[in-house]
């Protein structure tokens, strides 16, 4: 799953959507607000409910398996949620340590769902199986739609090629457990350890 991520060098989303700011972050945890673009940027609550519940639910991920069949998701419209980097923990004995994830500064955007629920919009982060090098952190992965096919994401119902290329590419290393606390965002988050 992906339950932290990062969106700090925001000036390249900049030129990416008409000049929007986006507000950079080191630690960006579910049920805050996030930046998501559909036909233009918004600010969204990083939880989502389906429309018929009768409570919320709050879910942060959607499997990209399951994405088409699973009824929480019937309803839903597409949005990519600018990001350069993200959190995983793996498990170590008795702790487990936090990982960072990113392509080397690269900013990308991860594919999302979004949908309201009783007039309150909330979005959830697309996953999918991680790639073989990334496997041995965590099972899953944020699904990183390439910027050629931003478009087709927003626009389609259907899976567009997940880019293994670029997948391949991401490094990680591990982060202090400074980043467990949500209300840590500064560059502390990201910098490497050792354990």
């Amino acid at each position: 799953m992906c339950g932290r991520f990062t969106i700090r060098n925001t000036s390249v989303f900049q030129t990416q959507f008409d000049g929007e700011e986006i507000t950079p972050s080191f630690n960006i945890a579910p049920g805050q607000k996030i930046a998501v673009m559909t036909e233009k940027l918004h600010y969204i609550k990083w939880g989502f409910t389906p429309f018929w519940a009768e409570k919320p639910f709050n879910l942060v991920n959607a499997r990209s398996e399951t994405l088409s069949t699973k009824p929480s998701f019937e309803n839903s419209g597409r949005c990519l949620i600018p990001a350069d980097g993200w959190y995983e923990w793996k498990g170590e004995g008795d702790k487990k340590i936090p990982f960072f994830h990113h392509l080397d500064g690269e900013a990308f955007c991860f594919g999302g769902v979004y949908g309201g629920y009783r007039g309150e919009v909330g979005c959830a982060i697309v996953t999918t199986s991680a790639v073989g090098h990334l496997k041995h952190i965590h099972e899953r992965m944020p699904y990183i739609v390439q910027r050629s096919h931003y478009k087709d994401w927003l626009q389609s119902n259907e899976l567009i090629s997940f880019d293994e290329v670029i997948s391949n590419k991401i490094e990680f290393y591990p982060v202090s457990t400074y980043v467990n606390n949500p209300n840590h965002n500064d560059k502390n988050c990201v910098f490497e350890v050792q354990y």
